[in-house]
């Protein structure tokens, strides 16, 4: 059954998030480990955890997922950086088997200042050995799964052509990977999600490049700017440039999917936002 849900904070402490995310009304809930700007982990009570998410209803190992934070960047020419987006996104699947949380979902990065197009080859072979490298030893449940971008600038993963790349090498290195679907950041790299049938074209596409079975989760976000704008600016649902028919579709296609949806608007109306959802599931 498709659940939907929203981020939900961690403010004084992971156990928190549970009553936080019922408090919204969600169904299922993502959270950051840590701050999405820097810093350690937090340290998590997994069975305080276990008791808060058995309380107010959540399925232990199915109902939340976890995001990285921002700064991880996988096709950073810096060593620093390149190395601690390894350290982290390690911690974090190792901070996801803890809590029987079965992803873990991340960007893949920017090349920034070496330019996509002339450096295509070397960026996804960096960004492909970063994948490797996290998963050297690896043995856990928890799968790390790979966000679409919008796609400014040199960001690395924003077409459904270039993550077929990173899943088919994943595959011959023995790597399992998921995807996720971010709906404002898909409809801003160019996927139209305008209408029901624009919708269908779009699945269609991601089951030839990546498989319908890789997809685990759907960021469900309206879009504040137009088709194709390269702008990463979620709006309420129904109310951005893709629409309620267009949202609407996608929600219908998660049900006959099985994948649940995590909002990622802003909570001055996140109530609305998840009731318009659950309604579009009807």
């Amino acid at each position: 059954m498709t659940k939907v849900g929203a981020h939900v904070s961690i403010a004084g402490g992971v156990e928190n998030a549970p009553k936080n995310a019922a408090d919204l009304g969600c169904q299922c809930f993502q959270i950051f480990t840590r701050s999405p700007r820097g810093g350690k982990r937090k340290e998590v009570d997994e069975e305080k955890f276990f008791a808060q998410c058995q309380k107010y209803g959540f399925d232990k190992g199915r109902d939340y997922i976890i995001h990285t934070p921002y700064y991880i960047n996988l096709a950073s020419q810096e060593k620093r950086i390149y190395q601690s987006s390894i350290r982290v996104l390690r911690e974090e699947l190792e901070a996801a088997n803890q809590i029987r949380c079965p992803y873990v979902i991340t960007h893949l990065g920017s090349s920034k200042d070496l330019n996509k197009k002339e450096h295509q080859p070397e960026i996804q072979k960096r960004v492909m050995e970063a994948l490797i490298e996290v998963h050297q030893n690896y043995s856990g449940r928890a799968l790390l799964v790979l966000e679409i971008a919008a796609g400014s600038g040199n960001v690395v993963g924003d077409k459904l052509e270039e993550f077929a790349l990173f899943f088919q090498e994943a595959k011959e290195k023995g790597i399992e990977l998921g995807f996720c679907f971010d709906t404002c950041h898909a409809f801003a790299a160019g996927c139209d999600l305008r209408t029901p049938q624009a919708v269908e074209k779009t699945f269609h596409s991601i089951d030839k490049h990546i498989g319908l079975d890789k997809l685990k989760c759907i960021h469900f976000n309206d879009s504040k700017t137009g088709f194709h704008s390269n702008k990463d600016r979620h709006e309420h649902i129904g109310e951005g440039k893709i629409g309620k028919a267009g949202m609407k579709a996608v929600a219908q296609k998660s049900r006959k999917l099985g994948v649940n949806l995590y909002l990622e608007t802003k909570h001055d109306k996140i109530i609305d936002d998840i009731e318009a959802t659950l309604d579009f599931l009807n």
